[in-house]
């Protein structure tokens, strides 16, 4: 039928679907359906333009579908809509159309936004992106084979054992097939790990240790709660939501979509997992936008959700595994001293500084952003054919205030975050929730294989000496963080951002934690500082394969046809400026910690 929509419909069910459809003609000036007649049809327009007037006000339309109530749950239509010129429909019948939508979710998804965002014209274009230059695929399969030769050519001055080597060789491969963007991003880790087995780098049990990880299986969990907030309508409700009380302006959005994920830091412990709830709250705002490639508008968007939901994970312990981690390091007089609400209170000067810091690279990095807001009709007409919370709704709401529960009083219970994201999760699955279907086509199974496979990395790198090889060219930096701190946060946060361009956030805190600590003890500093160092500048990212949570929101918009938003350029200076400025969050805090006499 030439339609974008129907043709996600497999051949049976749109073949199925051609008998009952039928064509009506229109003359210039008559109505098509008024307010408050029944809603029994949806109508396609196949050519000239029709007129929409109602309490969401008027609208041309010269494509798409009109009287789409009729099919999410409205007994009458809510516009009056007139024949501009003579025009011709398709008439398809709304009971039909529902029991399709029904089937497909997102097909039922796209009914809704062609409600909720009105088109004047048919013109629109997405521009296409520049295509990628030709030599960039062989340069870097060319730099894949030949700086892991270079290692080995000088590993033996390095005094590297030959399961070191081989390590380092494999590693150095992986960041140039990242680096490159030559296979997608989960692909590499088991790159990484196949060769590890085979070349007998580590035993296969201690290479896919990632697979049973906690980390693992707090994101399985929280993937799949994600999941059920989605399918259920919870995450489209509250989004609507938001959007009915927040200023009708860019600053509202963006400042809505920062909140949410800040306030989702202390209480949902997975950056990825925050991104994954709030993501679709952002897809809503980017479609009913009608955004292009690179628009300056939804790439703001986008950064405010990422630093909403990443730039205060050192302030909350609660707030990512790496804390807890951090936190099961410490000895323990200093994890007596550092419950959750004593970490907070000696996090706050870099907390007010990272919330300015974001303010000012959003409104410099993205100024020149159009003006776009959603009509308060058009949200109140949406809330309407929503209709009351339903049964799913219910469950996962629950299952969210559940697992902050367990989360806030892990103290009393002792179960690790993991399991209880798990517990909830699977109490889900237990009760049906949550079919096949849906936990196969919304849970982001490529990220879980990229976070599984790269776990595997901090025991392969402990077994082959190679972090002690590390360690001991650490040692200098005992002097200096006794003698010159300022100087040993410079240096610190240099090596960390240089390692964090090979590994992930968790696999480079576990590694300056082990490196740092001892010496921190043996200089008498507090190790809360250094932990909490490590975690403010690990916890960053500069280009796309270093986050797995900005790979799971770039997955999200690609799903839904926006993989071209996306301006990697912009952002990657916007990256850039607030790692600047969270290093310098540091050095402001560091009167205030020695007030506190952490210093």
């Amino acid at each position: 039928m030439g339609d974008p929509i129907l043709a996600r419909l497999p051949a049976m069910q749109l073949s199925g679907l051609m008998p009952h459809v039928t064509t009506r003609q229109i003359k210039a000036g008559e109505y098509l359906f008024q307010p408050g007649e029944a809603a029994r049809s949806v109508f396609l327009i196949r050519d000239g333009r029709v007129l929409l007037d109602g309490a969401r006000g008027q609208s041309l339309r010269d494509r798409g579908y009109i009287g789409i109530e009729a099919m999410l749950g409205s007994a009458s239509y809510a516009d009056a809509a007139r024949a501009q010129i003579d025009t011709t429909v398709l008439v398809l019948p709304a009971t039909r159309m529902t029991e399709l939508a029904n089937r497909q979710r997102d097909i039922r998804e796209l009914f809704f936004r062609s409600y909720a965002s009105p088109v004047t014209r048919s013109d629109h274009t997405t521009p296409t992106p520049p295509a990628a230059e030709p030599w960039a695929p062989l340069l870097g399969w060319l730099m894949a084979i030949a700086l892991p030769a270079c290692i080995y050519w000088i590993a033996p001055s390095w005094g590297l054992s030959p399961t070191a080597t081989d390590f380092l060789a494999i590693i150095a491969a992986t960041i140039c097939m990242w680096l490159f963007s030559l296979v997608p991003e989960y692909v590499p880790p088991l790159f990484a790990a196949l060769a590890m087995i085979l070349l007998d780098v580590a035993p296969a049990a201690q290479v896919l240790s990632g697979f049973r990880s906690e980390s693992f299986f707090a994101s399985l969990s929280i993937f799949g709660i994600g999941a059920l907030m989605v399918t259920s309508g919870l995450t489209y409700r509250f989004s609507l939501w938001v959007l009915s009380r927040v200023p009708e302006t860019p600053t509202g959005y963006n400042l809505s979509l920062f909140g949410i994920g800040a306030l989702l830091s202390p209480i949902i412990p997975s950056v990825l997992g925050r991104v994954s709830i709030v993501s679709p709250f952002l897809i809503e705002l980017i479609q009913a936008s009608n955004a292009g490639a690179r628009d300056i508008f939804a790439n703001r968007l986008i950064f405010s959700l990422v630093s909403g939901a990443s730039v205060l994970v050192p302030l909350f312990l609660t707030a990512a595994v790496p804390n807890l981690v951090i936190y099961g390091l410490f000895d323990t007089q200093t994890q007596y001293a550092f419950g959750w609400l004593a970490w907070l209170q000696a996090a706050l000067v870099f907390g007010a500084c990272v919330l300015v810091s974001f303010w000012i690279v959003s409104v410099i990095c993205f100024r020149g952003a159009r003006r776009f807001s959603v009509p308060r009709q058009t949200i109140a007409a949406q809330r309407r054919v929503l209709g009351p919370i339903s049964r799913l709704e219910w469950a996962a709401l629950l299952s969210v205030v559940a697992m902050m529960v367990g989360i806030l009083t892990e103290q009393s219970h002792r179960i690790d975050v993991a399991w209880v994201a798990l517990a909830v999760f699977v109490t889900l699955l237990l009760f049906g929730t949550m079919n096949r279907e849906a936990i196969r086509a919304q849970i982001d199974w490529p990220i879980l294989i990229y976070l599984g496979a790269i776990v595997g990395w901090v025991p392969a790198a402990t077994i082959t000496g190679l972090d002690q090889v590390i360690i001991s060219h650490l040692a200098w930096l005992g002097a200096h963080m006794r003698t010159d701190f300022p100087l040993f946060v410079l240096q610190v946060s240099g090596m960390i951002l240089l390692v964090r361009l090979a590994l992930p956030t968790g696999v480079t805190v576990i590694l300056f934690a082990t490196a740092l600590f001892p010496l921190a003890m043996a200089q008498g500093m507090s190790l809360w500082v250094i932990g909490f160092i490590i975690l403010a500048v690990a916890d960053t990212y500069v280009f796309p394969y270093q986050s797995s949570y900005f790979l799971k929101l770039r997955s999200d918009l690609a799903q839904q046809g926006l993989d071209q938003i996306c301006d990697m350029p912009r952002l990657i200076i916007a990256n850039l400026a607030l790692i600047a400025l969270r290093v310098g969050a540091i050095y402001a805090s560091l009167p205030y910690w020695q007030g506190l006499d952490l210093l």
